[in-house]
């Protein structure tokens, strides 16, 4: 019988796993700042009394938000190409990767938008009133009074919308991108050591996550956010 754990093994692995988290970051950094100008974009929409657009708006959020993320992977991994194929163009060649970036940025910025709208309600009606009184049109109140506020207050919600987004980058191993958890399946098929292998990964996960989150509690200092005005947004994740 062979020996139950190779600690060798796990620490000659370390590195080749590690060679994978570029593109769990790529990920995360397009996703994110893509994802939370797309949230941004929402939030005016559900703020506003457009009444198409807030109808749809909120039908985006709800179906993001109510579906699992794997779900929604394959709906646009293997369901547009099939559309498009309906239509008479062949898209099956695309790299994996881009329906990921697709679907991360959909995800990403459907909490963001509810994060970011209750953080926009949240903006004092003075700070509102002083910048209508200064004569700025719509877009310039939002610009330069409303979301850079609305984004301080956000920070400690969208940092764990981000954490979230790291996770969820675990699972695109599932449309072919070779990521940390492919190359772990992949070198665990050949040597038979999965434990160590999963061991190694939840390791590089854990230290992404625990540098995130101090990240976020610099943001939140740096940005003076109170206990009053973070508690002011619900984590959506």
């Amino acid at each position: 019988m062979g020996q139950l754990f190779d600690v060798s093994y796990m620490i000659r692995s370390f590195p080749t796993l590690l060679a994978s988290l570029p593109i769990t970051l790529i990920i995360t950094a397009v996703s994110t700042i893509l994802g939370t100008l797309v949230g941004a974009l929402v939030a005016i929409l559900r703020v506003g009394q457009v009444p198409v657009l807030r109808q749809l708006a909120a039908v985006y959020i709800s179906f993001m938000r109510g579906t699992p993320f794997l779900v929604q992977l394959f709906l646009v991994y293997f369901g547009v190409p099939e559309i498009m194929a309906h239509m008479g163009l062949n898209i099956r060649n695309i790299p994996g990767l881009l329906f990921v970036f697709i679907v991360f940025t959909l995800h990403v910025g459907a909490y963001s938008a509810e994060i970011l709208r209750s953080a926009i309600e949240t903006v004092a009606i003075g700070e509102k009133e002083a910048a209508i009184s200064l004569g700025m049109t719509k877009w310039q109140q939002y610009y330069r009074v409303i979301l850079p506020q609305a984004f301080r207050l956000a920070i400690p919600p969208l940092i764990n919308t981000i954490i979230g987004t790291v996770k969820g980058t675990s699972l695109i191993f599932n449309v072919g991108v070779i990521d940390i958890m492919r190359r772990a399946e992949l070198m665990g098929g050949n040597s038979q050591r999965n434990l160590e292998l999963y061991l190694d990964v939840a390791i590089i996960y854990g230290f992404l996550i625990v540098a995130l989150s101090i990240i976020g509690r610099w943001l939140e200092r740096r940005y003076a956010i109170g206990r009053k005005s973070s508690t002011i947004i619900a984590d959506e994740t």
